[in-house]
């Protein structure tokens, strides 16, 4: 019941995240890390996923501002990141970025 809670609870713009990426405190990881508690981490530092070393020695910290750009262009903000798809749509991307800081 807490899953339908929670799945109910994501913008829509979430939906295509939810294909590599979990979101739920202690939920597994999925093909992408996951997004739990995201905002105010330091990239490439959730335990357990094996981020490209562009992440990992990034030195990013996730702001509102560093997702933003991250998410319009992942490529572009980070070469050898392994992220193949990003959001074009600005309010797409604050729908997602709304959803990411209250998540943890």
């Amino acid at each position: 019941m807490a899953a339908d809670a929670d799945a109910a609870a994501q913008p829509a713009a979430l939906a295509r995240c939810t294909m590599c990426h979990s979101f739920a405190e202690g939920e597994g990881l999925k093909i992408g890390p996951n997004l739990h508690g995201i905002v105010g981490r330091t990239a490439g530092t959730s335990p357990g996923y094996n981020y490209s070393p562009a992440m990992r020695e990034s030195g990013i910290v996730w702001t509102e501002q560093t997702l933003d750009s991250y998410l319009a262009a992942p490529g572009g903000m980070l070469p050898g990141t392994r992220m193949p798809m990003g959001e074009p749509d600005p309010a797409k991307r604050a729908e997602i970025i709304a959803f990411l800081k209250s998540n943890g």
